[in-house]
């Protein structure tokens, strides 16, 4: 088998004003994602950027003798350049150019295996402004008449998944979505959860596809989606797709925010902001939302750690190490708390129809206790809240059969949910040790829904969409 032979990649970064960020740690781990051997990094602090080729004179040149020296293949900008400093740039270098969205673009390609995620990443190199290598050779009606051809195809699959997300909420499993940034241990929690074979890598974009099993907690049924690393400043155009992969979350019941207890105090903090923006460009900042600090047994300053998490996202974290499985029965208690629930206290007759019920009812809910009379049998079972809405429904139709033993209690639970009211968003201001400023939206209360479509649906809404059958 022959070897491949990596292209040779030397990165590059004005730092505008002298304010050095970490962008060279990512750019460089994107570029090994990407297949690039680095074999170099220049930076130019810079007060403001040259007209026509970004960087100073002198930078230029510079960085055309060690693209000689290095043999290098490809030049890697950190930095959004205009058409006319691009082009200016690979007439001085002649060499490949290519910025952080291209590097981000060619990942997706490599990494997208669902069909929404490779259209999207096609539909975001079609509508760039400045033509990617991927698409340069079309024309512009060509590629209007492409993009056209993907937004209708994008409407058909997002139809498919809307009927499969329907049938998972028939399932009655509730869905928790582990997020959070690229090596927080998301895959490690996963598979200490399920025992499921989820692959374990602390490299970026490891894969662009959602994983979901299922799990049992205390007799809840629950299912679990691994999702793929937030980054930050992901160039506006790839949100789309990168949305794509993370849909799973948006439907979540409940978000699993993990954070790598390894990072320092300031890491966490920009990675956490960072985390919560993702989560609110895709309309998931209103979920309910535990913070997870991971890898607490290899971790230091976990105090103070806590304390920068409680501050930005106004609740304290639970520590875990999913490696060494510490404290994963604290994580799950906690996710039982925050998980909403109806919880029924029933009487049913005890004939055929009435067992046929029974059963449904145990492989659906979560049964607390259950006792055989004579001729009734008495049931106490939790279930969530798509479903609780429509087995209520359910049970009030069938009165000849069930007895509801706590029947004012859920009619106030259910009227409580139809008469909720979105809370309006409050705002954080965070000052970072390098004066760098973020406005953070707070997290809506965990008990309130937001509505998309400016409308509540009903308990009886709901039971055309959630069946027992």
């Amino acid at each position: 088998m022959s070897k491949v032979v990596k292209q040779r990649a030397i990165l590059v970064e004005g730092v505008l004003n002298r304010k050095v960020g970490d962008h060279f740690a990512e750019l460089t781990e994107l570029a090994f994602v990407a297949g690039y051997l680095v074999v170099e990094r220049i930076i130019q602090n810079i007060n403001s950027p040259h007209p026509e080729h970004f960087f100073g004179k002198g930078k230029v040149s510079e960085i055309k003798g060690r693209i000689k020296q290095q043999k290098a293949d490809v030049v890697i900008i950190e930095n959004s350049l205009d058409p006319i400093q691009l082009a200016e740039l690979k007439t001085r270098w002649q060499v490949e150019i290519i910025d952080r969205f291209e590097l981000i673009l060619e990942i997706f390609i490599k990494k997208a295996g669902t069909q929404e995620a490779i259209t999207q990443i096609r539909l975001a190199a079609l509508k760039k402004q400045t033509k990617t290598r991927l698409e340069a050779h079309r024309t512009v009606v060509e590629r209007n008449k492409i993009i056209r051809k993907l937004e209708h195809k994008l409407s058909v699959i997002k139809k498919q998944k809307d009927i499969r997300r329907k049938r998972r909420s028939a399932s009655g499993f509730d869905l928790v979505a582990i997020a959070g940034y690229t090596n927080a241990g998301k895959s490690t929690l996963m598979n200490a959860f399920t025992r499921a074979d989820v692959e374990v890598s602390g490299r970026m974009f490891t894969t662009l596809d959602t994983t979901t099993r299922s799990f049992d907690t205390l007799g809840r049924k629950i299912l679990i989606t691994d999702t793929v690393g937030f980054i930050s400043r992901l160039p506006h155009v790839l949100m789309d797709a990168f949305y794509a992969t993370l849909k799973e979350v948006k439907e979540a019941d409940l978000i699993l925010l993990l954070i790598d207890g390894v990072d320092s105090t300031e890491n966490i903090k920009k990675k956490v902001i960072a985390s919560m923006n993702t989560l609110g460009a895709i309309g998931a900042d209103v979920l309910p939302l535990i913070p997870v600090l991971t890898k607490i047994d290899i971790a230091q300053n976990i105090e103070d750690k806590e304390e920068i998490i409680k501050a930005v996202m106004l609740k304290d974290p639970v520590k875990i190490s999913a490696k060494e499985e510490t404290f994963l029965d604290v994580l799950k208690e906690t996710i039982l708390q925050v998980l909403a629930t109806y919880r029924f206290h029933i009487k049913i007759k005890n004939t055929s129809e009435g067992m046929s019920l029974v059963s449904k009812i145990h492989n659906k809910t979560r049964i607390v206790n259950e006792v055989y009379h004579h001729e009734k049998v008495e049931m106490q079972f939790e279930t969530n809240v798509r479903l609780g809405q429509h087995l209520y429904n359910l049970l009030q139709k069938s009165n000849f059969l069930v007895e509801i033993l706590n029947k004012d209690e859920l009619d106030r639970q259910v009227k409580k949910d139809q008469e909720e009211e979105m809370t309006e968003d409050t705002l954080t201001k965070i000052t970072l040790e390098d004066g760098e400023e973020f406005v953070v939206f707070d997290l809506i209360e965990e008990n309130k829904k937001k509505e998309t479509d400016g409308k509540k649906e009903s308990a009886e809404d709901l039971s055309q969409k959630t069946t027992l059958d």
